[in-house]
Parts: structure tokens; C-alpha cells; sequence
């Protein structure tokens, strides 16, 4: 077995590398389950490579709120998004032989206190919202392995829980793998995991044996559900491809280019004021730490010690563009000196044993940026944040911008708009940060997320249009933190106690994310499904058909503009007002066009199972879909459809 989800942790010492490729919430962002294929594939034949059978991946926990540190292991806010694109990513690794072990089931929406705490959450919420994906993905990939989560659901511990694991997981989603804890010694009743329908106890312990040994001949532990677990086992080990390490070739080159296919698919261009995309040749004023220290991949067990990571500094020299020397100079220095700092003195020792943290942001004086902008075309500045498995972020100077970060932007605006220069904000972050103070300063903004190990040379494509920013937000940015709704019923304020801690309260329920701002009618800094691009596109032609088993859907895109792109298209459904309360919008069907030149067009064609309109009623224990007639809308952003339908149920 190995991790993790963008890529593979090698626990091997040594010069054995692995391909660290975007992100899960990037690639979620490319709206494509072609991409997450793809990478699946290529993680699927570096992990034959190296012997490993069992990827820990993928990530499939709802981002229910932003400051999760692991929430970039995760796809979306939106249960079909990640649902579908887990599915993707599964088909590409298991079409090799190597098993996809999808986690952490159910509701491990944070770190703090993870291994404990008691989630409470309402049986509606629960159905549609945190087991749906897990539903879809295995409908739609047949995931062989998955591991149960280390939390409490409503009281009980989810690895001891048979109606979660035995009676839903494998009986309503259909689940037929393995299922495995989720790894570390945390005390737990032996004979209750089993008898909930665990397989493995991972990584187990000599003590675990005598207890299950114990349990069975006390009465307390069937032989059946003994038997069970190990057919279970016996069965998956038919399944994998097993292969002596390196008899499967390496080809870490081409790797590359689908980590950087991937990561360009993914970012997502949220603000071009005539920017971009950028002219080649000139000089550029590259500023921010990340513009020559780029984060690859979160920390933790997602952390992947890659060959080499490419840098926006480098790709703008290698793409013949002359940076500020003096400005790279300095950065270059302080970057050797804060990693030295770091590792002497050991700063950021709380953090786990994968990966490095993060540098601060050296801060620059205004009059040396004054001095930069008259010399130069235009300045580039990357910004960054990362975040470890363990640790949830915190609002200061994580979500929001620290005081050196708010200043360099400023700055750098300010003396660069003087001279009748452009600015573009570069985002190399693991989960979105507080915008709505800042945006309108730059004159562009491009959020590439982790973008993996080739995510300079993405960033460079993408800025120079080489590459048109197709990517759109798979979770909502809020004004103001909070302006969640989880916002208060999260940690966000570090470890404690109570609430938050030893509990936490799911009290928005169903209305998370996009549901919950649309249907409260609350303004946004950029809404689901939002994203730029360097061409315009057209819709005609929808045609809405509902059977009795689906609803089936197809739209004509066009590229209207000048420039090659591609178009991602979701279909959001509104319910009628019959029946159960619902939101005002909910995604039920995306997909993405191919690279349409100027002119093209592509006819996308869509299904939506009925299963998908029907909600949970917990009065009656049972799924209801409302009669009547239901709003189809056509449009990537949420906030913006740009077709509409109608049809009945």
C-alpha cells in the first residue's frame, strides 16, 4: 500500500522518485473526469512500478469548510463533483490492477481533534450530502478498497458503527470491497470493528489477534462475520495486479506532462481587467516568495517527494522573458536563508514529518518596488499557502492575507499602476483564502491551487495563453469567513475544548457552500463554478428529455471569441415547492467540451438519474422526489445559467 492522493509517498529511502500531480481540489476544478482519469492511470503505473497494489487514494471528505487542513485532498463542496471525479480517478487507477481505497468514510470533515471527536450531523445531511459522492463513486468505479474514519458519528465511533458500515455502506451504496481503518494506534473495540464489517485493522497489532481470537470463542464475534472479512481479503488479493517491483517501466517524463496538463485544466482565472494573456519577450518583475519557491503538494501523508518542481521564475527565463535580476537575486537569498532557518532552529516542528513548511513572505519596501516598476513591463506576484494533515487552518494570516502579503500587493499595484503597468496576483494555495479586500487591486488573478510538481511551466503556459484558463471553483469563496454557514460550528479558532473539539454541531444541515448562499440570497467574492477564460462561448440548442428513469440533456456550445478554449458546462436542477424544503439550486450533470477553435462547436449530452431529484425525508426514513415541475439550468456558474429549461416529474 502507499499514499496518497497526489501521487505516490514513497516510504522507500533512497533515490527512488514519483510524479507529484496537482491537487485533488485542482484537479476537481478542471471539471473533467478525463483529467482525473488520466492521472489515476498514470498513478497506476507508477505505483506497478514500484510494487505497490493499494493506493490510500482518493480523498473523497465533502470540504464543508475551508480551513480543513486536508480539504485540499478533497474535491469540492458539492457531493456529485466529488463523486463523479473520484470515479474518474478510480477507473483510471483499477482499469491497471491497482486498487483505489476511497476515505475517510463518513464525515471527517476536520483535523482538529480528528481522531475523536463526535460528529453530529442530521440523518438528511448525512444522505444527501456527506454519503451521496460515496454513493455515486461507487455506482460509476467500483472502488475494491475503503477506510472507515477514525470520528464518531452522532455518538458512536464509525469504525465500530454496523448500520453505517455493513447495513448502508455495503448494503444501500452497494459497497463489495475491502474495508480498512483508518491507520494509528487509537484504541477502539477490536471485536466491534470487525463485527461492523471492517476487513483489515491497519496496521494491526499482535494484541488484536488474541482479541479477535477471544471474541469468537467468548460468542462475541461470529465465525461468520470472521469468515466474511477474510473472503473479503482473499478476494481483493485476486484482484490486484501483484508484480515484483520494476518488471512495469518508468516513464516519469511523460508523467510530467499529464501533471502539467492537469494543473493548467485546474487553475482557474478569476479576474483579467485586459491583462492577459501576457505578450511574449519583454521583462517581468517577479514577486512573492512562491514565484521562486512554488508548493507542489500539501504536507502530510499527500506530501510527494517528487524529482524536481518547476518554477515560475524559471519557466519565465526559459520561455524568453527577462525577469528583474536584482528582485530575483534578493527572493533566491532569503529563500536559502529561510530554509536554513527552518530547519535549524526547527520552526514548524508541530507539523508532520512529510514535507517542509511553508516560508513567510519576505517583506519589501516600497521604494525598492518603486524602483522594480519603472524597469520593467509588468509584475507577476504569487502567493501561497499550504496545510498538513493534523492541523485545520487558522483565520489569521492563513485564510486571510497576512499584513506583509496585504502590503507587497498594495505596493506593488500602486507603483506599478503609477507607471501605467499591469499587475497579475498568482495563487498557489491549498484552499481558498479571504479575497473580497484585495481583488480589485491586481488587474488579473490566477488561481492555480497545488498544481504539482510541473505547476511553474502551468502557470507560465496559462499566463502567456499558450494555454486558455478553462478551470472553474468547485467551492464557494465567501466575502467574509463568516459568511459560512459552518463558519461558527468549526474550529475555527484552534484546539479547545467542548464544542468544536470534542463535538461538532452540523447544524447548517443540507445548505453548505453554494446551497446554502444561493438559496439565502447572500453575495459571494466568487461563487461555484466560477471561472475566466481567454475566449467567449456560446449556448443553443438545449434539449431536455425526462423518462421516468432520467432526465436526459443536451446544449450546443460554440466558440464565439478568437482564441482555442474549452467550455465546462454544469446543469443545476430547482425542485419544486412541493414537498420537502430544498435549495434553491443544486448541480446534478457537468461536463467539458474538447479544445473548440474559433467558430467550433460541440453538442455535450448529459443524463441525470432520477435517483438525483429525490431527498431524504427522515420523518418517514425513505427518499421522496417532489411532483411538479422543475427548473433546469444550464451554466457553469452557478450564479449565472445561461440557458434555461423546464420539465416535469
Amino acid at each position: 500500500m502507499a499514499d496518497g492522493t497526489s501521487g505516490i509517498r514513497l516510504s522507500r529511502r533512497g533515490e527512488e522518485r514519483s510524479t507529484a500531480f496537482p491537487s485533488s481540489t485542482s484537479i476537481a476544478s478542471s471539471w473533467d473526469q478525463a483529467i482525473a482519469r488520466e492521472v489515476g492511470d498514470a498513478v497506476g503505473r507508477e505505483a506497478l512500478h514500484y510494487g505497490v497494489n493499494i493506493m490510500l487514494a482518493p480523498g473523497m471528505n465533502i470540504i464543508r469548510n475551508p480551513l480543513c487542513g486536508r480539504s485540499f485532498e478533497y474535491y469540492s463542496e458539492d457531493p456529485l463533483m466529488s463523486g463523479k471525479m473520484a470515479a474518474g480517478y478510480v477507473n483510471g487507477l483499477q482499469q491497471l490492477g491497482v486498487a483505489a481505497c476511497i476515505k475517510h468514510f463518513i464525515c471527517n470533515n476536520q483535523e482538529t481533534n480528528r481522531t475523536h471527536v463526535d460528529t453530529r450531523v442530521s440523518e438528511r445531511a448525512l444522505r444527501e450530502i456527506y454519503l451521496r459522492g460515496y454513493q455515486i463513486c461507487i455506482s460509476d468505479s467500483d472502488p475494491w478498497a475503503a477506510m472507515s474514519s477514525y470520528n464518531s458519528l452522532n455518538g458512536i465511533p464509525v469504525q465500530e458503527n454496523r448500520r453505517l458500515l455493513t447495513d448502508i455502506l455495503r448494503g444501500e451504496l452497494g459497497f463489495g470491497g475491502v474495508l480498512m481503518t483508518d491507520w494509528g494506534l487509537v484504541p477502539h473495540n477490536t471485536v466491534a470493528q470487525i463485527h461492523a464489517g471492517n476487513d483489515l485493522l491497519m496496521p494491526g497489532l499482535p494484541e488484536q489477534k488474541e482479541e479477535i481470537l477471544k471474541g469468537v470463542r467468548n460468542g462475541l464475534l461470529s465465525e461468520e462475520d470472521l469468515d466474511a472479512a477474510c473472503g473479503r481479503v482473499m478476494a481483493l488479493s485476486n484482484k490486484c495486479r501483484i508484480l515484483p517491483s520494476g518488471t512495469v517501466g518508468l516513464d516519469l517524463q511523460a508523467d510530467a506532462l499529464i501533471s502539467r496538463k492537469a494543473a493548467c485544466e485546474g487553475a482557474v482565472l478569476l479576474r483579467n481587467e485586459g491583462m492577459l494573456p501576457l505578450t511574449e519577450g519583454g521583462s517581468a518583475a517577479l514577486f512573492g516568495v512562491r514565484s521562486y519557491d512554488l508548493i507542489p503538494t500539501g504536507d502530510g501523508c499527500a506530501y510527494v517527494p517528487c524529482a524536481y518542481v518547476s518554477q515560475i521564475s524559471e519557466a519565465f527565463k526559459s520561455g524568453g522573458v527577462q525577469i528583474d535580476r536584482q528582485l530575483e537575486e534578493l527572493y533566491l537569498k532569503y529563500v536559502d536563508f529561510a530554509d536554513a532557518d527552518m530547519e535549524y532552529n526547527e520552526k514548524g516542528k508541530n507539523r508532520l514529518a512529510l514535507g517542509k513548511p511553508v516560508i513567510p513572505e519576505l517583506d519589501i519596501t516600497r521604494s525598492f518596488i518603486g524602483k522594480v516598476a519603472k524597469k520593467n513591463d509588468y509584475a507577476v506576484v504569487t502567493l501561497g499557502r499550504s496545510s498538513v494533515e493534523g492541523t485545520d487552518r487558522r483565520l489569521k494570516d492563513d485564510f486571510s492575507l497576512s499584513e506583509i502579503e496585504k502590503n507587497l500587493i498594495k505596493n506593488v499595484c500602486e507603483a506599478f499602476h503609477a507607471e501605467g503597468k499591469k499587475v497579475v496576483v498568482v495563487l498557489n494555495i491549498a484552499g481558498v483564502v479571504e479575497m473580497a479586500s484585495w481583488k480589485d487591486l491586481p488587474d488579473a488573478i490566477l488561481n492555480i491551487w497545488l498544481p504539482g510538481q510541473e505547476g511553474g511551466a502551468a502557470a507560465y503556459e496559462l499566463l502567456l495563453g499558450q494555454v486558455s484558463p478553462s478551470g472553474r471553483m468547485t467551492v464557494s469563496i465567501p466575502v467574509d469567513y463568516f459568511d459560512l454557514p459552518s463558519a461558527t460550528v468549526f474550529p475555527y479558532d484552534g484546539p479547545s475544548e467542548g464544542r468544536n473539539y470534542d463535538y461538532t454541531d452540523y447544524a447548517e444541515g443540507i445548505y453548505l457552500g453554494y446551497r446554502y448562499f444561493n438559496t439565502k440570497g447572500i453575495r459571494v467574492c466568487y461563487p461555484f463554478g466560477y471561472g475566466l477564460s481567454y475566449t467567449t462561448f456560446d449556448y443553443s440548442s438545449l434539449k431536455v428529455k425526462a423518462s421516468k428513469s432520467k432526465v436526459s440533456v443536451s446544449v450546443t456550445v460554440t466558440n464565439s471569441g478568437q482564441t482555442v478554449g474549452k467550455e465546462a458546462v454544469g446543469i443545476y436542477v430547482s425542485s419544486p415547492s412541493e414537498g420537502l424544503d430544498k435549495p434553491s439550486e443544486e448541480l446534478k450533470a457537468f461536463a467539458k467540451t474538447g479544445a473548440l477553435a474559433p467558430g467550433q462547436s460541440e453538442t455535450l449530452r448529459m443524463e441525470i438519474p432520477a435517483s438525483y431529484l429525490a431527498s431524504f425525508n427522515e420523518k418517514t426514513g425513505r427518499w421522496e422526489t417532489a411532483r411538479g415541475q422543475y427548473i433546469l439550468k444550464v451554466g457553469a456558474d452557478v450564479t449565472n445559467p445561461k440557458l434555461t429549461a423546464k420539465f416535469k416529474k
